[in-house]
């Protein structure tokens, strides 16, 4: 989120506190990453659970609040989401496609949980709070928070409440579901790797003799084409406007050349950039009016996260004991956290990626698509119109 001079929510003093700053937009993304690295640095000491992201993203969200100086441009998103495709990729397997069809139960189960929920809290919070239905219905949809926030103004929401309970959920989910997804798996024994780190060593994967094993022969050289075709995919999927392509064109992309090809590699460290940057965005979205218009939402918010805990939990225990996934996959494809964001945070964990990758994404796309059409449906019954 970009702020300048004009920029609401940001106290006069603290502008005029940073001058130089104001008047040299470019330095404040400098700042920006640079905090971040502290803060990546800082929470790795520490020994928080993806330090990369979690570290960066508190960061900079506390020391927007206090200078309001936090800028990332927007290519950030599209490169965060686009690494974090191809990373996916390189966990996914020829088994790991031919055992899709079992996610369709899953995932059917998983949306109309969702869906459930976001109409039961609509209602509760709109009853409860006195928000406008439509306003409530809007913010307890699990989706993008930009994404939401846009199509909601066509609808005549209180604009601000929405990306307020959005933004919220997000970072409250972001900070808080990791350690519980760890405690609810800790006795759980680790899933293996696998080839995250981007070696060929899974069997599924083959290695080509013809024109990209001449121009991939060394592994830096995979690295810079598994990086370039991700980036510029996810710039195609940005520029398509269709919901989490830019996340989803580069790990199809990327998949199917490592499956076939064998000539795709993604090191720990870019990785590791892709999550600081990510971590970074949401921190940007960190500001003193959030808290400030907390003394209003803050107990729909609770509301929100409470019923999305509820939900997480419930269907983490049904899938575990149905045999329908395993807990530690169930409990991260339930996390209404980002898409990519989730995926990044899994692999801390050693989840199972492709499983993940798939139903967040399903989520992702659903929110966006069809839970609108569904909220305003749900809202003019209600109404009797």
């Amino acid at each position: 989120m970009k702020h300048n001079k004009n920029t609401p929510g940001i106290p006069q003093s603290t502008r005029s506190a940073l001058p130089l700053l104001e008047r040299r937009p470019p330095m404040m993304v400098i700042v920006t990453f640079l905090v971040a690295v502290v803060g990546w640095r800082l929470a790795r000491r520490l020994g928080l659970m993806a330090p990369s992201m979690l570290g960066p993203m508190i960061a900079v969200g506390a020391t927007n609040v206090i200078f309001g100086y936090a800028q990332m441009p927007t290519w950030v998103r599209v490169f965060a989401q686009g690494i974090s495709g191809a990373f996916i990729a390189m966990s996914i397997t020829k088994a790991d496609i031919r055992n899709m069809r079992r996610l369709a139960a899953p995932g059917a189960l998983l949306l109309a949980m969702l869906t459930l929920n976001t109409l039961a809290m609509g209602v509760v919070i709109h009853e409860l709070c006195g928000i406008d239905l439509m306003t409530s219905l809007f913010s307890c949809i699990a989706g993008g928070v930009t994404d939401t926030t846009l199509i909601s103004m066509d609808y005549g929401t209180n604009v601000g409440t929405v990306a307020l309970m959005q933004t919220s959920r997000l970072v409250m989910v972001l900070l808080i579901f990791p350690y519980w997804i760890r405690f609810m798996c800790r006795n759980e024994a680790e899933e293996p790797a696998g080839h995250l780190d981007g070696l060929d060593t899974n069997g599924g994967l083959t290695r080509s003799e013809g024109i990209f094993g001449r121009l991939t022969e060394s592994r830096a050289a995979k690295t810079v084409l598994t990086v370039i075709l991700a980036l510029v995919l996810a710039l195609l999927g940005k520029a398509s406007g269709i919901p989490a392509a830019s996340m989803v064109l580069p790990l199809v992309a990327v998949t199917a050349l490592n499956i076939t090809k064998g000539v795709c590699a993604m090191p720990v460290p870019v990785k590791d950039a892709a999550r600081l940057l990510a971590g970074s965005l949401v921190g940007t979205d960190i500001t003193a009016s959030t808290f400030s218009s907390l003394q209003t939402t803050l107990v729909p918010v609770l509301l929100l996260f409470a019923s999305y805990w509820v939900l997480n939990l419930t269907f983490g225990l049904i899938c575990s004991r149905t045999g329908l996934l395993d807990l530690k996959s169930a409990l991260f494809v339930s996390s209404p956290g980002g898409a990519s964001d989730m995926a990044l945070i899994a692999a801390d964990l050693d989840a199972d990626l492709a499983k993940i990758a798939v139903l967040q994404v399903l989520r992702a796309v659903y929110a966006v698509a069809i839970m609108p059409t569904v909220v305003v449906l749900f809202a003019g019954y209600l109404n009797g119109v």
